[in-house]
């Protein structure tokens, strides 16, 4: 039979795994988790025993009675995750862990967003080809930590997912700027200025750097930099 699931969605059923990304969450009682697809709240019933607040979002409302029965501090949104991450003044959420079970067509939008939100630490379920691809580009790895905890076999979900997955922890790296890192702060303002040329961008975030550091570039000694150096 073709498989009709239409909102790309595989839900874990290996508790093993759900343990161990609760564990891996660390979540505290003065935790505000947001959860990405909640489902019928399998993991959200646990989120909820441990955290201070869940946040869940749910785009299906089929799970409506499912999750309005779990008792405890629980926000339930029935809306799409990547919308109410964005949309910030209408929903004004703060919450400092975000939890979630992301096939590709989740995932790949989803990160861009992420880099703009403010969290600490992420725990996700992601095909094994994407996590991969957090771990290993510039992009990412200038705004995020990111670990592979564990592979996930594809029999742990329910359809059976095409590929293998894997659980993945991010945490938020520190304004750079803070911490005196130039080159994953070129990275970044690079990223920020998709625009710019590169060249204009990384001499632009050279001066702001240097300013940020106390001391003086022009645009000029700037532009130089980047040609006679590699500043990234």
């Amino acid at each position: 039979m073709k498989n009709q699931n239409l909102l790309d969605q595989f839900f874990l059923k290996d508790e093993e795994v759900i343990k161990l990304l609760l564990e891996t969450a660390s979540i505290k009682k003065n935790d505000v988790v947001f959860e990405i697809g909640a489902g019928s709240g399998v993991i959200t019933r646990e989120l909820v025993k441990k955290s201070g607040e869940v946040i869940a979002i749910e785009i299906d409302k089929n799970f409506t009675k499912d999750l309005k029965q779990i008792p405890g501090n629980i926000k339930l949104i029935f809306a799409d995750a990547l919308k109410v991450l964005k949309d910030k003044k209408k929903y004004l959420l703060k919450f400092n862990k975000i939890i979630g079970s992301l096939p590709s067509l989740i995932a790949e939008p989803l990160m861009p967003v992420l880099i703009g939100a403010d969290f600490k630490l992420a725990v996700f379920l992601v095909p094994l080809k994407f996590a991969y691809k957090l771990i290993d580009q510039p992009v990412f790895t200038a705004y995020f930590d990111t670990v592979m905890v564990k592979k996930v076999s594809r029999k742990s979900f329910r359809p059976v997912p095409k590929t293998n997955w894997a659980l993945i922890k991010m945490t938020k790296k520190p304004d750079p700027l803070k911490t005196g890192e130039r080159a994953r702060f070129l990275r970044q303002y690079v990223y920020n200025h998709p625009k710019s040329k590169t060249e204009n961008a990384l001499a632009e975030g050279l001066v702001r750097f240097y300013r940020a550091q106390g001391k003086s570039l022009t645009k000029k000694q700037a532009k130089t930099l980047v040609v006679t150096q590699n500043p990234l």
